[in-house]
């Protein structure tokens, strides 16, 4: 058992063991994974998309510029009076030019549209900050469940290594007549428990290094997390002050720019019954030669300004027109739920963060009397006031009480970061 006692301190040491290089803190995790996230990348390509739809929507606002140019030759045999052929060719050369502008189309349906895609725009653009605020959340996560489950391992190890030494008291005094056989065996039997829970403990910590290389995108990797880089839990006093505005979250504002954006494509739909109005310009040239010395006098020019006005189409703008308002319809039911969805989850994310911090706060009383507790325990067996059970059983006690410290530490910064983030802002992942 004495080798079991400069055992375990080498194998936590060699466990957790960290260097400079491969150490990273949760904002270099975080810097990590939004380097490797396949959901930043869509999001980066949805908002490209956005950015090119909305350039196709303005393109209404230029003019139309086309020029076209050809030539040809062509030979003919025409039969003539002596019974013969008479054989002719003939070149054409011709250049042409034209210009048009859009003055109005269906009664300024195209601004609508272009109006709509610059809203479609805002979305993908609070989309992407969403997705960046969800996946610091699921680092935020997976990174405090290694710490936890490392917390853990610690304390149980050091419940493995106080119950190592209780045990190699007890066989020592039963070896002089100073334990029973029952004692002897409570002691190995406790020694036992601690050391499978140590075990357990360590494959935990194993689990949430995997689960936190797979949010970080970088599985097999080599990187560790810093123990030393934690947060502590905020006050309830400022937990209670947190602002529950609805105007920092970032998917109820995608949700009011793409409901807007439905609105002013339901508005330009329903201006298909109107005229469009067009005004354009041509210029022609044509000559069985290429002689440019007499180019002015072979080409024409035009101007023209058109209205056209379609009366009837089979009812296809009527259909489009339905679309578009279930469509529309469709969103505002949709945002509506939304921003009762979000009321409800801030209030119950707040509510959740002051009890995380009264659970902590009472944790780290309930541990200082656990220790407390062990000394006067440990005290009082020395004098043969209680029995060894009643030793052990405080024992356990204060490492329950260090467990709950740092599941509760855990809990109340893991909270933190999700009312932050459905406040829109960013968690703290440093000082």
């Amino acid at each position: 058992m004495r080798k079991i006692v400069f055992f375990l301190p080498l194998v936590v040491s060699v466990l957790f063991a960290q260097t400079d290089s491969l150490s990273l803190d949760l904002s270099g995790w975080v810097r990590v994974a939004m380097e490797n996230s396949p959901e930043i990348a869509i999001s980066s390509a949805d908002l490209m998309s956005a950015e090119a739809s909305l350039t196709s929507s303005e393109s209404f606002l230029w003019p139309r510029l086309s020029f076209n140019s050809s030539t040809s030759h062509s030979w003919s045999s025409v039969p003539d009076m002596s019974g013969g052929y008479t054989d002719t060719d003939y070149s054409s050369w011709s250049m042409s030019a034209s210009i048009s502008q859009e003055l109005l189309a269906s009664g300024g349906s195209s601004w609508l549209r272009m109006s709509g895609s610059r809203h479609t725009l805002e979305a993908s653009r609070f989309d992407m900050d969403q997705a960046r605020l969800d996946l610091t959340m699921d680092v935020v996560e997976s990174y405090y469940g290694v710490i936890e489950s490392v917390q853990l391992l610690i304390s149980s190890k050091r419940a493995e290594e106080r119950s190592s030494e209780q045990l190699r008291r007890t066989e020592a005094l039963y070896e002089i007549g100073g334990a029973t056989n029952l004692e002897l065996i409570q002691a190995e039997v406790q020694q036992s428990s601690n050391s499978l829970s140590s075990l357990q403990r360590e494959q935990a910590v194993s689990n949430s290094y995997t689960a936190l290389y797979q949010t970080a995108g970088v599985v097999g990797s080599e990187y560790r997390v810093n123990t030393n880089a934690v947060l502590q839990p905020v006050s309830i006093a400022a937990a209670v002050n947190y602002s529950l505005e609805l105007s920092g979250n970032n998917t109820i504002a995608s949700s009011m720019e793409r409901l807007t954006a439905a609105q002013n494509i339901y508005e330009s739909n329903k201006r298909t019954y109107w005229p469009s109005l067009n005004a354009g310009g041509n210029w022609n040239w044509n000559n069985d030669e290429l002689d440019f010395e007499d180019f002015s006098n072979r080409d024409s020019w035009q101007v023209s300004l058109t209205l056209s006005w379609t009366l009837f189409d089979g009812f296809s703008r009527s259909g489009i027109i339905q679309s578009s308002r279930a469509s529309l319809l469709r969103q505002q039911a949709s945002n509506e739920a939304l921003v009762n969805s979000i009321k409800s989850l801030l209030l119950t994310a707040q509510n959740n963060l002051i009890s995380s911090i009264r659970t902590w706060e009472l944790s780290l009383q309930v541990l200082n009397q656990a220790n407390e507790k062990l000394r006067l325990s440990m005290m009082s067996y020395d004098l043969g006031s209680i029995s060894l059970l009643d030793l052990l059983d405080a024992q356990s006690d204060i490492t329950s009480a260090e467990a709950s410290v740092e599941s509760s530490r855990t809990s109340s910064l893991i909270a933190e970061a999700r009312l932050l983030v459905l406040l829109g802002r960013t968690p703290r992942i440093g000082e």
